[in-house]
């Protein structure tokens, strides 16, 4: 009966594109569905709603959300070893801004939080799910430069992914 439930879903969402006088479109993302405001009307709704969603993230936000995506569940200490920073206050930022979540315990000495990406994270950046990141190169040694180019190719995936999505 899931494939009813999908279908009669699916339907709705035809709906919704269809009628001009409805200003919601659905949006999935690992298979939750929720609805949004459809794009053209993004403007006149974001004048009405108080929102603490990030509208722009720093440099080191976007590095620590992709560390995240790439390697959840991850705690800070292996965040701040890849990053070579403490990471406790972009990840903080970004648990409130409800792009992370923090998703266990891992079971060792201190027993520091697990953290993934949400949802909103993954329709954020214009993914449906942690499949549609770009491949990460094989056997490539990181140092500041490689570390650069891949966040400038993540981020390239990820506007091309919010293009689609938009498009939609």
């Amino acid at each position: 009966e899931l494939s009813a439930c999908r279908q009669l879903v699916e339907k709705i969402a035809q709906n919704f594109n269809k009628n001009k006088d409805c200003g919601l479109k659905l949006l999935v993302a690992n298979d939750v569905y929720r609805l949004g405001t459809k794009n053209e009307l993004a403007e006149l709704v974001r004048d009405y709603v108080n929102d603490a969603k990030p509208r722009v993230l720093s440099q080191a936000a976007l590095e620590t959300v992709a560390i995240v995506m790439y390697n959840q569940p991850i705690t800070r200490i292996e965040v701040d070893d890849i990053r070579g920073v403490n990471s406790s206050a972009i990840l903080h930022r970004l648990l409130n801004q409800g792009l992370l979540k923090i998703t266990g315990i891992k079971q060792e000495v201190g027993n520091p939080k697990q953290y993934g990406v949400t949802n909103f994270c993954l329709d954020y950046f214009g993914l449906k799910t942690l499949n549609d990141l770009p491949a990460l190169p094989k056997d490539e040694v990181l140092d500041d430069n490689t570390s650069d180019s891949l966040l400038t190719r993540f981020n390239e995936q990820i506007d091309q992914g919010k293009q689609e999505t938009k498009n939609e």
